[in-house]
């Protein structure tokens, strides 16, 4: 959604490209963390977790970005509500390795 552009929510247009290959890194990066739970149990949980607070931290910056942009006010509150979503599901899953690390030791 940050990446096209007829919402208007930034200012340098994003190609095709590379808005695939930054979908691409992030499965990498998630899939590596899955990876690294079933090699190492107690690395894969702290590789996961990391992937888990960088993406947090993409969709605060989102956030910002989508209220600083000129877009209407029905996309941004789209996207305040999609990135609310998104955090409240990376904070669960952040709570589920919590409790998994702690059943593991």
């Amino acid at each position: 959604m940050m990446s096209t552009y007829h919402f208007h929510l930034q200012t340098t247009r994003l190609s095709t490209a590379e808005m695939w290959q930054g979908l691409l890194i992030a499965l990498v990066l998630y899939l590596v963390g899955i990876l690294a739970i079933y090699v190492n149990r107690m690395l894969g949980f702290y590789v996961l977790g990391l992937v888990l607070i960088i993406y947090s931290l993409g969709l605060i910056s989102a956030l910002m970005s989508g209220y600083q942009s000129d877009a209407a006010m029905e996309i941004k509150l789209a996207l305040e509500v999609i990135v609310a979503i998104g955090l409240v599901l990376n904070f669960y899953t952040l709570v589920l390795l919590t409790r998994e690390r702690h059943q593991t030791k």
